[in-house]
């Protein structure tokens, strides 16, 4: 391959995204997990669907070999190891599938919320037919048909919050690719309300709980609306009157967070800020009778324009920066807060 077609391959749009890659403990067997423009595709592969090709077999059991020692840092087997070649060698014989099943979009295309939790599924394995690979359909076995939503009681919520369904949410999309597999993270409400959609997950409500009473005591708080912090401005609901997942505040800051904002050429005024605005922030959360719960530096979100957000209202706690028995409380903010001024002032000199 020439330079040029090198660099036209580089800046060429994904074909399709790998959300994930498992592997049996019991046995040779492995699943791809892929993405594509609304679709989701799992691709099985077994040594027994390879007898016919050796060669086959034995690169698959080769590629194994190397994924798990990759997954247990196995530095004597895995030092050359790229899961991509591995995962370019499984899907470069399902990319007509792909494009038939999961075409390319004429137009810009408009995801919503509901489009993203509930993908169509397709269920192939790879198997080795006159010396090649073939992907072949498959009876599905229920993969990635797991139900979201929390029932919870309606007192959990504040009437102050509007609620919405998955289908009047739409994913923001900035560049075209992005469609192949959009990520919820920033979406867009009314069509004209940009938010961060917090999605919860089976099993999360306990913490959900935990959330929505914090979010309701600052909603009914006289917390000044220029404070620094994440609010809830509405959920999202499915027909069943269930919680898929809350909007929030959308603060701009391209995903840096103070724990990887800090490095030894930030300036000292800079970092002065950040604590100043930090504890400023929390001072107002405890006179309003607010714990912030997980205070830590991957919790605080630095704005676009230097300013420092503290999030995730959840609870819990984190080792090293809060004592489980102070988890909750103001005593166990304010030994958060300290932790996070080491953080801050010892990342900054080294």
């Amino acid at each position: 391959m020439d330079r040029m077609h090198e660099e036209d391959e580089m800046f060429r749009p994904p074909k399709y995204v790998v959300n994930s890659f498992s592997y049996s403990v019991h046995d040779d067997n492995s699943q791809l997990e892929v993405h594509r423009y609304g679709k989701c595709f799992y691709i099985t592969m077994a040594p027994e669907n390879f007898v016919d090709s050796p060669d086959i077999r034995q690169q698959y059991l080769n590629y194994l070999v190397a994924e798990r020692s990759d997954a247990t840092d196995d530095d004597n087997i895995a030092e050359d190891y790229n899961p991509e070649d591995f995962y370019a060698w499984a899907l470069e014989p399902c990319l007509p599938l792909f494009e038939t099943v999961a075409p390319a979009p004429k137009q810009n295309l408009k995801i919503t919320l509901h489009d993203f939790l509930h993908p169509g599924f397709f269920y192939y394995s790879l198997r080795a037919v006159n010396g090649e690979l073939v992907p072949v359909k498959s009876e599905g076995r229920g993969a990635g048909m797991v139900s979201l939503g929390l029932k919870l009681d309606d007192l959990a919520f504040s009437p102050a919050w509007p609620s919405f369904l998955p289908t009047e949410i739409e994913i923001c999309i900035t560049n075209p690719e992005d469609a192949i597999f959009a990520s919820p993270n920033k979406v867009l409400v009314d069509g004209k309300a940009i938010c961060f959609f917090k999605l919860y997950q089976p099993g999360d409500t306990n913490m959900a709980l935990r959330e929505l009473e914090n979010y309701k005591q600052i909603t009914g708080s006289n917390l000044d609306p220029d404070v620094r912090i994440c609010r809830l401005l509405g959920v999202v609901k499915d027909d069943e009157n269930q919680l898929i997942g809350l909007l929030l505040t959308y603060v701009e800051c391209d995903f840096l967070t103070l724990a990887c904002a800090v490095e030894p050429d930030t300036p000292a005024s800079t970092t002065e800020k950040w604590v100043d605005q930090v504890t400023g922030t929390l001072t107002q959360l405890h006179k309003a009778g607010i714990v912030w719960g997980d205070a830590k530096p991957d919790n605080v979100l630095i704005y676009k324009n230097d300013d420092a957000w503290i999030i995730d209202f959840g609870g819990g706690y984190t080792r090293g920066f809060v004592e489980r028995v102070k988890a909750g409380t103001i005593e166990g903010d304010l030994q958060g807060l300290e932790k996070i001024v080491e953080y801050v002032f010892s990342e900054r000199a080294e």
